[in-house]
């Protein structure tokens, strides 16, 4: 028996922290933190070593399976076939498809693992396309579209996102986030709450905007300031307008780097703090404070996730965030908001293709963010009398768990002639599947860390080989697409006797002067690269065709009157008014890790109501209660969590549940909880028009007992 070890690394969010494995004739024996990992060492969190028990899980994916049962029978009977008979019958589908209904009858959606996979990600769009002009959704629309929508109008490109640089920053501002859970998104940075405490440590200052006291916010850290949900975007334009109007700010400076200030300074001047303070939740008071000690601090950051992302107004709040940093003077500052370029820059090649991104359709005026059309219309789209869709591939998704309205999609699935779904499961979307193709892991094929590109607080690159060779008949995400173009008769990757998936990444390493060669060769198989240039950002970021930021895209005067409208809402909202926002466990992260027995504890066997005790004890509910919780668009049931750390008139639930149908998961159908997606809008009307971005949080529910007391 030989045995080795194997230097690797996480793809399960952005951090991609080092991760070593000691493996014996194939098979891996133990996944740990990479202490010898130039960047990391050693930090990592338990996630990434559970993903062992993801990859030795008996339920996984270990060939291709065909259904051999109708659609409408809701549990898949399921028998194996040979990759080719399966690639065969699947293209000759698919083209008669075509053939009947065109070009756009074919429509694909990707979940959040096909950005963590450098072969899927960076061949996306030649994959994608092959398939022919159908509709595509991904779960960007469900998590950040906002800030792709934000960035590709004010820097002109989808993919800018200026970082806190929390290794010299005197002073963060960190709205809706909570680094200690969720490691911080569109971000990488290792170990997050070491750099947090380093800042305070070292007489610098933290304040957290959170509807929770969470878990990030400690004594070493800093304080939270308690929002109402889904206001984010009144408190950053009032501190916009403290310090455009009160504090004052260097115009010139300003104007050198960004356009249309007169046009931003119109707009702001019509939200004061005494607005945002009227509905926010956070004091007049202490609005002004927080802009006074950001523009005094010798460098401030700021930043903003998913809690500020998934409300009603998330592309302005983004909005907002950007111009702070800039109007202060922190925008491009080293201990401000930076832009890391990291091996390549890219921002090049996610540039606007047109100023005006609105086309006209049988349901209104919409637009692709990224590509990507919005998830909250899936059905619609799906069912479309002018270029009906009949095929849906699925790759690392699971949109009946993770896009509102699940009832709506299952009957949208069932007019689909249809479907096909790579996974490394049988998930609840799988369950409806035509054919479900298995996936490998990420300890099974080799990759490259390059989504960092432009986040990276500590610009790196990391090879990593397949720490051990795919179980069963698993294929690589990019291999299985390119297999099924193939059977199509259309041009793929496989077209070549030696395909080169990780083409382009060898041409952005070369910028750098490195090759997946070198990298081999290295330490950790890692190049550690230059401390970020805080320039960067105006000579790689800005993206418009001036060079210029603009302030004040014109585009987003589209969500000005929503504004308006929904803050008189939330004037006229009764007191007792419970709003629902999502609530990210140490325990899970979207659906991917619910059928591991070992994150099934206590109240994390299902995904539990949390509600404030003073709002229990006004409606007589108490601890352990099941309660039915209720929207204009849907209901659940779940049982009753007592939570001080929650805002009065705050109650949350965690999402990605709702496994009742996983019949192939075996630990995630025993434990299924709720789909907390049930209770949001879906349809025309129920996402932001300048990003497609669904509201998640700040829902307003109805919480009473489920039978009387």
């Amino acid at each position: 028996m030989s045995t080795k070890k194997v230097h690797t690394f996480c793809r399960i969010c952005e951090p991609g922290c080092g991760l070593l494995a000691q493996v014996e004739d194939g098979r891996i024996l133990s996944l740990r933190n990479d202490k010898d990992h130039p960047i990391h060492r050693g930090f990592c969190c338990h996630k990434g070593i559970q993903y062992l028990r993801v990859h030795q899980d008996p339920d996984r994916l270990n060939y291709p399976l065909r259904r051999c049962n109708p659609r409408s029978e809701e549990r898949g009977d399921f028998a194996p076939v040979s990759w080719d008979q399966a690639a065969t019958e699947i293209g000759a589908k698919l083209n008669d498809i075509v053939r009947r209904y065109g070009d756009k009858a074919i429509a694909m959606y990707q979940g959040n693992p096909t950005v963590f996979s450098n072969n899927y990600w960076t061949n996306a769009e030649a994959l994608s396309g092959g398939f022919g002009a159908g509709p595509r959704f991904s779960a960007l629309t469900q998590d950040a579209a906002n800030k792709f929508a934000g960035s590709e109008a004010i820097y002109g490109s989808f993919m800018v996102h200026p970082i806190p640089d929390l290794p010299h920053t005197d002073y963060f501002l960190g709205i809706g986030c909570n680094p200690a859970i969720s490691h911080m998104s569109l971000v990488s940075v290792s170990d997050p709450m070491a750099k947090l405490r380093a800042i305070k440590q070292r007489g610098g200052k933290i304040v957290f905007i959170n509807p929770r006291q969470i878990e990030s916010a400690t004594p070493e850290t800093g304080e939270v300031l308690q929002i109402r949900p889904d206001t984010d975007f009144y408190f950053l334009a009032g501190l916009l307008h403290e310090i455009i109007f009160n504090i004052g700010y260097d115009r010139q400076r300003v104007e050198r780097r960004a356009k249309n200030l007169d046009e931003l300074l119109g707009f702001v001047k019509t939200w004061p703090a005494e607005r945002a303070a009227a509905v926010s939740g956070i004091s007049l008071g202490a609005i002004r404070e927080i802009a006074r000690e950001f523009c005094a601090a010798s460098s401030a950051s700021i930043y903003m996730s998913t809690g500020v992302n998934q409300g009603s107004q998330g592309v302005l709040a983004y909005w907002m965030l950007q111009t702070i940093s800039l109007v202060s003077g922190n925008l491009g500052r080293r201990g401000g908001n930076i832009y890391p370029v990291g091996f390549c820059p890219t921002a090049q090649f996610t540039k606007r293709k047109q100023d005006q991104p609105f086309f006209d359709t049988e349901f209104g005026e919409l637009r692709a963010i990224a590509g990507t059309m919005p998830g909250n219309l899936m059905p619609e789209l799906l069912e479309s009398r002018q270029n009906p869709v009949k095929a849906l591939i699925v790759i690392s998704g699971n949109p009946l768990l993770s896009v509102g309205g699940e009832a709506r999609l299952r009957a949208a699935f069932q007019g689909l002639e249809l479907i096909v779904v790579l996974d490394i499961y049988r998930s609840v979307t799988a369950e409806l599947a035509d054919y479900v193709l298995p996936a490998t892991d990420f300890l099974e094929r080799e990759d490259v860390n390059s989504l960092g590109l432009g986040m990276q607080m500590e610009p790196h690159v990391q090879y990593t080989p397949a720490v051990v060779p795919p179980a069963g008949e698993r294929r690589d995400d990019w291999w299985i697409l390119s297999r099924l173009l193939q059977a199509m008769g259309r041009p793929s990757l496989l077209d070549d006797p030696q395909p080169k998936p990780f083409g382009a990444v060898e041409a952005m390493l070369q910028y750098s002067g490195l090759s997946l060669d070198k990298l081999k060769q290295m330490p950790c198989q890692t190049a550690v690269l230059p401390e970020p240039d805080p320039e960067e950002l105006f000579r790689f970021g800005v993206q418009n065709d001036d060079g210029l930021i603009d302030c004040c895209p014109q585009l987003f005067e589209r969500g000005y009157a929503s504004a308006e409208r929904h803050w008189r809402g939330l004037i006229a909202e009764p007191k007792d008014q419970l709003k629902l926002i999502t609530r990210r466990t140490g325990l899970m992260i979207n659906s991917w890790m619910n059928n591991l027995p070992v994150h099934k504890k206590s109240v994390h066997m299902t995904n539990p109501l949390w509600m404030n005790p003073q709002d229990a004890e006004s409606r007589s509910l108490f601890a352990g209660d099941e309660v039915r919780v209720q929207t204009d668009f849907g209901q659940v049931q779940a049982e009753l969590v007592l939570d001080a750390t929650l805002r009065p008139g705050v109650v949350a639930m965690s999402h990605g549940w709702g496994q009742s149908k996983a019949y192939g998961l075996s630990t995630a159908s025993r434990f299924p909880g709720v789909n907390v997606n049930h209770l949001a809008a879906v349809g025309a009307g129920s996402f932001d028009v300048l990003s497609n971005q669904a509201q998640l949080t700040g829902i307003k529910v109805q919480v009473t007992a489920s039978s009387p007391q």
